[in-house]
C-alpha cells in the first residue's frame, strides 16, 4: 500500500472517530458463525463518499425496552444536527428504569447503534429493533445490578446492554467489536446480551 493511501485512510479513520462514527468499517475477524449462519461482518472501511452519504441521512434509532414495554422508532439527527426532540426521546428510552431517571446520553453512543442498524439494514434488509437491557444507570441501580463494575460506563449516559432479537449474540458482538467505537462484552451464559459502550477499546467473554 502506498504511503499516500495509508496517510489517507488513516486521516479518514481519525475524522470518524473524533466524530464519534467509526462505522462501516472492520478488523479482521475469524468467523466461525460465518459457516454455520451465513452472517458476515464488515470487511474494510467505508470510502469517504459512501460514510458521507450515510451519515448525511436522518438518524434513526428502533428501540425496544422489554422491562416497560416501550418500542420506539426515534430520529435523534437530521439536516446536520441534533433533533433535540428526538434525542430527548431516545434518552428517555435509554433511562434508568428502575430509578425513573432520564440524562443525556453520549451522542456517540447512539451514533454507534445507528451505525450497527444501518449495517444490518443494509446488508440483509434487517429492520427490526435493538431490544435494550440497560442505559444509563444511577449510581444506586448500578450497585444492585448483578456483575457491573464501580466505575461503570453506564452512570455516564456512555453503555448500553442488549440484542438484536434473531440474531446470535455473539454475532451482534462481533459486529460492535468490528466498528471498534469503544468496549465490547460478550455475556453468552444465561444471560445473552452484549454491553458496548464508547470508552476505550477493549473486550472481555462472560
Amino acid at each position: 500500500m502506498s504511503t499516500e493511501l495509508l496517510r489517507s485512510r488513516r486521516e479518514f479513520l481519525k475524522r470518524s472517530i473524533s466524530t464519534g462514527i467509526v462505522a462501516m468499517g472492520a478488523m479482521s475477524f475469524a468467523n466461525p458463525l460465518r459457516a454455520a449462519t451465513g452472517l458476515v461482518l464488515p470487511q474494510y472501511y467505508a470510502d469517504g463518499a459512501s460514510a458521507e452519504a450515510f451519515w448525511a441521512q436522518p438518524r434513526v434509532l428502533n428501540l425496544y425496552r422489554p422491562a416497560t414495554g416501550e418500542h420506539r422508532e426515534l430520529c435523534f439527527w437530521r439536516d446536520g444536527h441534533v433533533d433535540q426532540g428526538g434525542y430527548a426521546e431516545v434518552c428517555h428510552m435509554l433511562r434508568d428504569v428502575r430509578a425513573d431517571v432520564t440524562v443525556p446520553m453520549d451522542l456517540r453512543l447512539l451514533n454507534l447503534l445507528r451505525g450497527i442498524q444501518g449495517w444490518l439494514q443494509a446488508a440483509y434488509g434487517i429492520t427490526g429493533p435493538y431490544r435494550v437491557n440497560s442505559g444509563f444507570r444511577s449510581e444506586e441501580t448500578n450497585a444492585l445490578t448483578e456483575g457491573a463494575v464501580k466505575d461503570s460506563l453506564h452512570k455516564r449516559g456512555m453503555a448500553v446492554d442488549g440484542s438484536v432479537p434473531g440474531l446470535p449474540v455473539e454475532y451482534v458482538g462481533q459486529l460492535f467489536a468490528a466498528f471498534q467505537g469503544g468496549g465490547v462484552g460478550f455475556y453468552v451464559n444465561r444471560q445473552r446480551f452484549i454491553h458496548s459502550d464508547v470508552g476505550r477499546v477493549r473486550y472481555w467473554v462472560r
